[in-house]
């Protein structure tokens, strides 16, 4: 039995749901119909509507021909937050949901609470616990609310995104085959998509009408909570900043994720591209080696990088390693989540003030990266 979490690497960096759901078509593909296993879907980390967990879990039970047994619904983690009271509310709405999903219809998915510390650090043992005795209260709820859904609304949209799928699935295997990709080789084709990512797949294959103002040149069938979320962030954020049109004309920078969340880059990029800012985006998971390399291709005034797995400090002293044996100085900035373990620590420590001593600019918000790039510039 193969495990794919959805929302964690290549498929996290889908737009368009409905494209999503062709690509666990072509997961279910290779690892089914070529390589003889089982697979499982995971997912759920970046889904926020309550109502949409249900209906791609639904879509995913659908494109299960073999009834392979579900792993588990990962718990919402982009409503997650330092402010602890606000988690509560999405912790509990997301569990409901996922619950009464499980009545509808049995997959196999556990239901996975996410400790309310979990945008903060790694959860300790008490808060797991915590977090498992709140789902108990819940599951009780859950069996009064289940009976009054909408069962039917929610499967009217759940074909919407299987019939998407499905079209995404031919286009992609019609397009690879078109340019002699051997689709009938498990690892030829899976080389091959990854080789031209997730981003490039969309924007060629993707079944959203095509418009050369949206993101990827698509409009997407239904959009990823994700991208919703970031399109508000980054209006709410570009209305804090004065002046932001023109105010980066010329600056050229190399945006990346230092590991596969993309949430935080994706902010501040169009961020900075609304301050009129030339952007290199290398994606997620870059190594550092590309990073200089790109800076030296590009001519790159500035680094922005976005972490999140806790390896912040360790990151930028390789960064730094390979800028130097390059002879470049580019500043760097670095915002997300600042942590690291350090000997002595059982959970992920701050390590801000390590970063600054290194010569590091720390961005504590995206309404602050603009300021932080033009003092970085000025030094």
């Amino acid at each position: 039995l193969i495990h794919s979490n959805l929302d964690d690497g290549f498929g996290a960096q889908f737009h368009d749901l409905a494209n999503l759901c062709g690509w666990a078509m072509i997961e279910r593909y290779i690892i089914e119909d070529l390589a003889g296993a089982s697979l499982s879907h995971c997912f759920g980390n970046l889904f926020s509507d309550p109502t949409l967990r249900m209906i791609f879990a639904l879509a995913m039970d659908e494109i299960n021909d073999k009834n392979s047994v579900g792993s588990m619904i990962y718990g919402n983690t982009i409503d997650f937050s330092m402010d602890y009271d606000r988690n509560y509310g999405a912790l509990s709405s997301f569990l409901l949901g996922d619950m009464m999903l499980q009545l509808y219809k049995p997959t196999g998915h556990a239901v996975s609470p996410i400790p309310i510390t979990e945008a903060a650090r790694i959860p300790s043992a008490d808060e797991i616990i915590q977090v498992h005795t709140i789902s108990q209260m819940l599951e009780e709820k859950a069996k009064h609310l289940y009976p009054f859904i909408n069962w039917e609304r929610i499967l009217t949209k759940k074909e919407v995104l299987v019939t998407g799928g499905q079209i995404f699935f031919e286009r992609v295997m019609n397009g690879l085959d078109d340019i002699g990709i051997d689709t009938k080789h498990p690892g030829e084709l899976l080389l091959a998509l990854k080789g031209i990512g997730a981003a490039r797949l969309e924007e060629y294959f993707g079944v959203g009408k095509k418009d050369a103002n949206a993101m990827r040149g698509r409009i997407p069938l239904r959009p990823t909570d994700i991208v919703q979320t970031i399109n508000m962030k980054q209006d709410e954020t570009c209305k804090k900043i004065d002046n932001i049109e023109e105010s980066l004309e010329g600056v050229k920078i190399v945006v990346a994720s230092t590991d596969v969340h993309e949430f935080g880059k994706e902010i501040v990029k169009s961020v900075v591209m609304r301050a009129g800012a030339k952007v290199f985006d290398l994606g997620c998971s870059v190594l550092t080696e590309e990073v200089a390399e790109t800076i030296v291709e590009t001519e790159s005034d500035i680094i922005l990088l976005s972490t999140f797995n806790g390896i912040a400090l360790s990151y930028a002293e390789e960064l730094l390693k390979v800028l130097e044996r390059y002879d470049l100085k580019t500043p760097i900035l670095m915002g997300g989540l600042l942590n690291e373990n350090q000997e002595g620590s059982e959970l992920p420590v701050d390590v801000s003030d390590k970063l600054k001593d290194l010569g590091v600019v720390c961005c504590s918000t995206a309404d602050k990266v603009i300021d932080d790039i033009k003092n970085a510039l000025i030094k």
